[in-house]
């Protein structure tokens, strides 16, 4: 059976659709937002995808959902909209609590107006989250940019990510510090931070940062910008400052001392092993595959062989994506650490 996106409606009679379908819904039916949550992809049947995960996370954070389909290179001009609801029990009382949730195909002229399709469809004054599932393309027309709240986007995903970060930038300027940028790939890694973090917790490690000499990654397919913001964020953290832009990167710390760098792809999580070495002491963090724990070890001359078992969340989308919609800040150190990698970025 092929996916329906809902009840189809005029594109210019949305709202009043919306307000029948409260109608007949009577009593038994309550409407709920905290958000606009406008998801933008130009695959096919990224609808079904999306509607899925909308459908996954509307019960625990209630929004009017405007899922967006496009294909801006066709020819000519067409679009199509659907309206649906998203409804769960309300404790013991009965009724539901719903989020509203309006799907757009949008082809040729009408996929390149896009805020004119997500402005007008905005719930009151509420804020607007948009998830960008594409690559960013240049010009960056501020239009649509300045008037968003928080702006995902996985730059795990991107064939070019030096292009992309630097149109990130540029969407960040047009803002005027009004987008907070929310990178799910930064999220993701923030399991692996937290870990290694871990780690230096042990008495008589931590003097031992200081005196790193070599770093050695293993990261899954697709995931080595995953693996070069975590390096960023360490490089950030320690002071490093990148002196070999190549493909195994060396730092210079603030002692004149070189950190040399190897990253290697392997099977498992996206991020799977770390072997760090320093004057003294070796430290490891490793993740099985299939397993749900990072097991870290420290051993040194002067620090006792050590072991420790931390939970790794999972990496599902749907997590993740709750993680962020409930966040109310900023990501400070998200900007740091692709300044401490710029020059890494292919």
């Amino acid at each position: 059976m092929s996916f329906i996106p809902g009840i189809p409606v005029p594109i210019g009679g949305i709202e009043k659709a919306l307000g029948k379908l409260w109608e007949e819904s009577g009593e038994s039916k309550t409407r709920a937002s905290l958000i606009n949550l406008a998801i933008y992809n130009e695959k096919p049947a990224s609808l079904e995808r999306n509607t899925e995960i909308t459908r996954s996370i509307a019960g625990e954070h209630a929004m009017r959902a405007i899922l967006i389909e496009a294909d801006p290179k066709a020819e000519g001009s067409s679009a199509e909209a659907w309206i649906s609801m998203h409804c769960y029990l309300r404790g013991s009382k009965g009724g539901s609590v719903c989020s509203e949730q309006i799907c757009f195909q949008l082809a040729g002229l009408a996929a390149r107006s896009l805020q004119n399709v997500v402005f007008s469809h905005l719930d009151s004054d509420l804020p607007l989250v948009l998830w960008w599932q594409a690559d960013f393309r240049p010009p960056i027309d501020g239009k649509l940019w300045r008037w968003v709240d928080r702006l995902l986007f996985d730059s795990s995903h991107w064939k070019n990510p030096k292009e992309q970060f630097a149109l990130i930038g540029q969407i960040a300027e047009l803002a005027e510090a009004r987008t907070v940028l929310c990178d799910l790939n930064w999220a993701r890694s923030l399991p692996v931070r937290q870990a290694l973090a871990s780690i230096f917790d042990i008495p008589g490690t931590l003097s031992e940062l200081q005196l790193l000499q070599t770093l050695h990654l293993d990261h899954a397919n697709g995931s080595r910008t995953t693996a070069l913001l975590l390096i960023g964020w360490l490089a950030d953290r320690l002071g490093w400052i990148l002196c070999n832009p190549s493909a195994n990167p060396e730092f210079i710390d603030a002692l004149g001392n070189i950190i040399r760098v190897e990253l290697k792809e392997s099977e498992g999580a996206s991020i799977s092993r770390m072997h760090l070495v320093s004057e003294n002491a070796e430290f490891n963090l490793l993740r099985e595959s299939g397993s749900d724990l990072y097991v870290t070890t420290a051993q040194g001359t002067n620090i006792a062989p050590t072991s420790r078992m931390v939970r790794a969340p999972r990496e599902e989308t749907r997590e993740i994506l709750l993680a962020e919609l409930s966040r109310g800040g900023r990501h400070p150190l998200y900007t740091k650490a692709l300044k401490a990698v710029e020059g890494l970025w292919t």
